[in-house]
C-alpha cells in the first residue's frame, strides 16, 4: 500500500517537473512552433474602407408665389419632401444619395416630380471638393411642355473658406419638348456664409438652356435663404425667396415669356452631424441638380 503511494507520488513529481519544472519556456516554444497562429485579420488592408460617419437629413418644404405667362398672372403653391444621405469611403472619397418628391400647383393644374440623384466626389474638408453627379427625374406634367423624364450628368466642385463656401455645378440633360427629344445645358453657382456654425445664409444663381432641332429656351433663377439649426436638437428651420424667368430664343414655341417668384420655408431633421457647418464639411454637401424648382 505504501509502495503504491510512493510510486504514484514519484510519477506525479516527475510529471510536475516536466510541465512546471526548470524548462517551462522550452515547452511553450514547442507548443507555439507546432500550432500555426492565424494572421490578424483586423490589420489586413481593405480595398474600400467605409467610414462609420454616415450622415444626412430629411426635409419637408412648402412654397407660395405667383407666375406670369405672357403677362397673365396665376397663383402657384407647392410642397416637397427630400431625403439625403452621405457615406465617406476611406478618408477623402464620398458618395451622396438624393431622393426628392415635389407637388406644384398652378391655379387648378398640378405637377408631380420624382427625382433620384447620386454624387461621387473627393473632398478635403478644409480646402475643396470635386466630383461627378447623375440624376433621374420623372415629371407628371399638366402645366409644362417638358417630360415625362429627364436624365442629367455633370461636374460639381466647391471651395471651402473659414466662414464661407463657394460651389458650382454644370451638366447636360436628355429631355423632351412638345413630345420631341431635346437636350439641356444647365449650371449653378452658389455661396454659403456662416454667421455661426448653426446660422447660414445661402445665395444661388441657376441657368438652363433647352434645345431641340427648331427651338431654344433659356431659363434663369435666383434664390436666397437663411438656415438656423437648434443647438440642442438636430432640427433646422429655413426660409427664403426664389425668382425664375424663362423665355424662348425663337418664336417657334407656343408658350412665350414666363416668370415666377415666391417664398419658401421648411424644416430639416439631421442625423450624423453636430452643426450645419460640420454637415457641409463632413456630410452631405451638394444640392439637387438642377436647382430650379417653384
Amino acid at each position: 500500500m505504501c509502495v503504491r503511494v510512493t510510486s504514484g507520488g514519484r510519477l506525479f513529481l516527475l510529471f510536475s517537473f516536466i510541465v512546471y519544472g526548470s524548462y517551462p519556456a522550452s515547452g511553450a516554444d514547442l507548443v507555439s512552433s507546432d500550432v500555426p497562429v492565424p494572421p490578424n485579420v483586423e490589420k489586413a488592408p481593405l480595398l474600400l474602407e467605409f467610414s462609420p460617419h454616415f450622415s444626412g437629413f430629411v426635409e419637408v418644404n412648402s412654397a407660395l408665389g405667383k407666375a406670369h405667362f405672357d403677362d397673365d398672372p396665376a397663383k402657384t403653391s407647392g410642397w416637397g419632401l427630400r431625403g439625403v444621405a452621405n457615406l465617406p469611403i476611406g478618408e477623402r472619397f464620398n458618395v451622396q444619395l438624393d431622393g426628392r418628391f415635389e407637388n406644384l400647383k398652378l391655379e387648378d393644374l398640378a405637377d408631380q416630380t420624382i427625382a433620384f440623384g447620386a454624387h461621387t466626389y473627393y473632398r478635403k474638408p478644409d480646402r475643396f471638393a470635386l466630383g461627378l453627379y447623375g440624376q433621374y427625374e420623372r415629371i407628371t406634367s399638366e402645366t409644362l411642355a417638358l417630360g415625362p423624364k429627364e436624365i442629367a450628368v455633370g461636374l460639381e466642385g466647391a471651395v471651402f473658406l473659414s466662414q464661407s463656401t463657394v460651389l458650382g455645378q454644370i451638366g447636360v440633360e436628355a429631355a423632351q419638348l412638345e413630345g420631341e427629344d431635346a437636350s439641356k445645358l444647365n449650371g449653378l453657382i452658389g455661396a454659403r456664409y456662416y454667421q455661426t456654425d448653426n446660422l447660414r445664409f445661402d445665395l444661388d444663381a441657376g441657368f438652363e438652356r433647352l434645345m431641340n432641332e427648331d427651338t431654344v429656351r433659356k431659363t434663369y433663377s435666383v434664390s436666397m435663404a437663411a438656415n438656423y439649426r437648434l443647438s440642442s436638437q438636430p432640427i433646422t428651420a429655413f426660409g427664403g425667396y426664389r425668382f425664375r424667368s424663362s423665355s424662348p430664343a425663337t418664336d417657334d414655341l407656343p408658350a412665350g415669356d414666363t416668370t415666377s417668384h415666391g417664398i419658401m420655408a421648411g424644416f430639416r431633421y439631421h442625423f450624423g452631424s453636430t452643426s450645419l457647418k460640420d454637415e457641409e464639411r463632413n456630410g452631405p454637401l451638394w444640392t439637387a441638380a438642377p436647382y430650379l424648382n417653384y
